[in-house]
């Protein structure tokens, strides 16, 4: 089995010594990781002296990756030159992301031994401040497998660091029979270390286990603050809605991020460590390269250029991009791809302000497992975003209401239109979903629903939010 590996686990590789080359780029040992590989080089214009000896990997490292390269045991590593890779045609993003999906790396945990030509393309794209595209390596060799040489783990494992995690192990509890909730998360993904550990543990658990150590808060049994997305019980939860790192249950993380407050400098540093997560795209990574809907992110969806859009290939399903009423821009359209819709914005369109602090506000969180991608306009400015097809409900979602209800509590905003039209069960993933982003109102100023036209349906969907 194959996985991707991050961005940050690649610039945290120590990188094997020796010669034919090596030594031109890691200054003979100086330069230990990738990332101080890079840093050099990318301070470093000057040219080294380079032999036909010595050559091969700065010329790879120089040229990116290209079509149509030569195994260099056939041609031999002379013949690596510059002027051949500049006779080769560079590939695409698209073309690499694809190859290098197709054709795993061997890397072993945390060191580049093998691979090496690969490796020195992607760090050649680094160093010009290219994107980096994930590797795939063998599964088992990213965190659990040492190099057979030394036999040395040369990366930590992502749950070494959460407290009081090893206390469950030593006392033999099952890993099956609980998950890891909360702050624990945020300690995988490397943002904080967590003070206390909370979670959720399985009816069979509950009655054998007579005392925890401090700083294990158990989770009340079915407790109604998991009580999202369908999920009917702490059994339920544990077979269901959990994703796995190193061999540990966690909750899926759209159960803490849809709960999650933006009210204190603690929490807004948190959201800022998340954010930067996702700018390096870390969550393609191992063990983070689950479906994305379980993060219950839309805000850190992939981005995508509308010039980068075939829309005149895709059917129009909703033409109403000019529209204007009693001077409000309305415009908008929606165009039919294969298995999913694409919404596009005029730059003026009344609701686009409100998208915008829908998804930044943190209420969609956890409401569109349909959501694909966010587009950008030429300027980089949002303007639409792509969701899956899928089939809309007989009769409205009980579960799917109480959400954004909790949601529109916690954020102080509504969704002012959740009709069965706005809503779909997905083709793909088979999740519940919102899918008209933009219907959404600050509480302290639903004057703009009367300026744009809109009503409010339920008519007593503010009164449904008091209750909630």
């Amino acid at each position: 089995m194959y996985s991707p590996i991050s961005l940050d686990y690649f610039l945290n590789m120590e990188v094997a010594t020796g010669g034919g080359g090596k030594e031109i780029l890691n200054l003979n040992g100086k330069l230990k990781y990738v990332k101080d590989i890079i840093q050099y080089w990318s301070s470093t214009p000057t040219t080294p002296k380079l032999t036909s000896d010595n050559s091969q990997y700065y010329n790879c490292m120089m040229a990116g990756f290209r079509k149509g390269v030569e195994n260099h045991h056939d041609i031999g590593w002379d013949a690596l030159t510059d002027k051949y890779y500049d006779s080769l045609e560079l590939m695409s993003d698209e073309e690499i992301e694809s190859y290098l999906e197709e054709t795993s790396v061997e890397f072993d945990n945390g060191f580049i031994k093998h691979s090496y030509h690969r490796a020195y393309a992607m760090i050649g794209r680094l160093v010009r401040g290219e994107k980096y595209i994930p590797f795939y390596m063998e599964t088992e060799k990213i965190y659990d497998i040492p190099w057979k040489v030394d036999g040395k783990l040369r990366t930590t494992k992502l749950t070494s660091k959460i407290n009081l995690l090893s206390q469950l192990d030593e006392m033999g509890i099952d890993r099956n029979e609980y998950c890891i909730c909360q702050s624990g998360l945020l300690t995988a993904m490397g943002i904080r270390v967590n003070d206390d550990i909370d979670i959720i543990i399985s009816s069979k658990l509950r009655n054998t286990v007579p005392k925890w150590p401090s700083g294990v808060d158990i989770f009340p049994p079915n407790t109604s603050k998991f009580d999202y997305f369908g999920a009917s019980g702490d059994d339920d939860i544990l077979t269901n809605y959990c994703i796995e790192i190193d061999g540990y249950k966690f909750l899926e993380p759209r159960f803490y991020f849809a709960r999650k407050n933006m009210d204190s400098v603690r929490e807004m540093r948190d959201w800022n460590g998340v954010s930067d997560f996702f700018c390096k795209e870390s969550h393609k990574g191992y063990p983070f390269n689950f479906e994305f809907y379980k993060w219950g992110l839309p805000n850190m969806a992939d981005r995508v250029s509308i010039d980068n859009l075939d829309l005149d290939s895709m059917e129009v399903v909703i033409d109403k991009y000019n529209r204007t009423i009693d001077g409000i821009n309305h415009g908008r359209a929606v165009y039919k791809g294969d298995g999913y819709y694409v919404k596009v914005f005029h730059s003026d369109y009344c609701r686009l302000p409100n998208l915008k602090e829908a998804l930044d506000s943190g209420f969609l969180n956890g409401l569109t497992p349909a959501l694909t991608h966010l587009i950008n306009d030429s300027d980089g400015n949002l303007c639409g975003y792509i969701m899956l097809s899928g089939t809309h409900p007989t009769e409205l979602p009980t579960q799917l209401l109480t959400d954004v209800l909790r949601n529109s509590s916690k954020r102080k905003k509504v969704y002012y239109d959740f009709v069965s039209s706005n809503i779909i069960t997905d083709n793909y993933y088979n999740q519940l979903s919102l899918i008209d982003l933009e219907s959404v109102y600050d509480l302290s100023n639903l004057g703009d629903m009367k300026t744009h036209n809109a009503k409010m349906k339920p008519a007593d969907m503010l009164d449904k939010i008091k209750n909630i």
